[in-house]
């Protein structure tokens, strides 16, 4: 009898092990599961840059942008971090970037209005160049509010995808 449970032991004792080696591994190899991220940019904002965008290709005579949540939330979190250095930089472009892209461009800005920075824009050949190409065929928005030098400030990110 004292053996049969000593063999009931091990056995019991060995898939325990098995249990909680593969419950080691299986953490080991699958992936951290994060909470989803959300959009600091308000939906109306993200609409106003995107609109600004679409209003400046139609009357060039260019095709408008579908919105891609994916690149609202790299142009979100861009600009979140632009309003932490109160600085503009560009991010790396394919960070963040949906899969299956061929073709991508950033505008990055700070002003007092959203139609203010829009309007710098076309102002700049490099930006109004993004703003204009007609390869592109979505964007992703942005526009965060933050206090930079002691003046109310919006940082807007256009991410642009082909």
């Amino acid at each position: 009898m004292l053996g049969r449970v000593r063999r009931w032991v091990v056995v019991i004792a060995t898939l325990l092990g098995i249990g909680v080696l593969s419950g080691a591994l299986t953490s080991c190899v699958t992936p951290a599961v994060r909470p989803a991220a959300t959009l600091e940019s308000t939906a109306a904002d993200r609409t106003a840059v995107r609109d600004l965008i679409n209003a400046s290709r139609a009357q060039n005579r260019l095709g408008l942008l579908a919105p891609n949540p994916i690149l609202d939330l790299k142009a979100d979190m861009w600009a979140q971090y632009l309003r932490g250095i109160c600085a503009l930089k560009h991010s790396r472009l394919a960070d963040g970037a949906p899969p299956g892209w061929r073709k991508l461009g950033e505008n990055v800005g700070k002003g007092g209005t959203i139609p203010q920075i829009h309007e710098a824009y076309l102002r700049s050949p490099s930006h109004r160049a993004n703003i204009l190409d007609g390869s592109f065929t979505q964007v992703g928005t942005a526009a965060v509010w933050g206090n930079c030098g002691g003046y109310r400030t919006v940082f807007t990110v256009q991410e642009f995808m082909k």
